[in-house]
């Protein structure tokens, strides 16, 4: 297909599989507070699966907007913010709709990952951003010394 990534014709299918999880996700929330136990999503993963036979990931939870407010409501542990969280926690807010799922789902995968590794990925990133700053760098000036128009505005200002 040329054009769109996503198919038209496939998204009534993928809006029905969006409302059949929500429904699903909110189904096991409440059975899960009738039972009296922690609404978390790794206990909902649990429920929906008893309940529909169906496996679901928490990921799928995290990006269905629906699925994800039924957890919120009545989710059981609420992690403490910490002081160093403060940035990701204001970055988390300032993104809303299927964006903010989507970061939600980024952050808990690098989550995931080790301390170094994440250590090691900046710095590699760090330095391609300085190689790619010298690139432009000479790019500029090769600008400059070619172009004769640039280089006599460039002087008289």
């Amino acid at each position: 297909m040329r054009g769109s990534k996503d198919p038209k014709w496939l998204q009534p299918l993928w809006e029905k599989k969006k409302a059949d999880t929500a429904s699903r996700v909110e189904r096991a929330v409440k059975e899960i507070v009738r039972l009296k136990k922690p609404v978390t999503l790794e206990g909902i993963r649990n429920m929906v699966k008893s309940l529909f036979g169906v496996s679901i990931s928490t990921n799928t939870v995290q990006r269905n907007q629906e699925a994800y407010a039924a957890y919120q409501v009545h989710r059981t542990a609420r992690r403490k913010a910490k002081v160093r969280d403060h940035d990701l926690a204001g970055m988390l807010r300032s993104v809303s709709g299927a964006s903010a799922a989507n970061l939600r789902a980024r952050v808990n995968r690098l989550r995931r990952d080790s301390k170094d590794s994440l250590i090691a990925r900046l710095l590699q990133l760090e330095e391609e951003r300085k190689r790619q700053a010298e690139r432009e760098d000479a790019l500029r000036e090769e600008i400059f010394r070619l172009h004769p128009v640039v280089r006599k505005r460039g002087g008289d200002q």
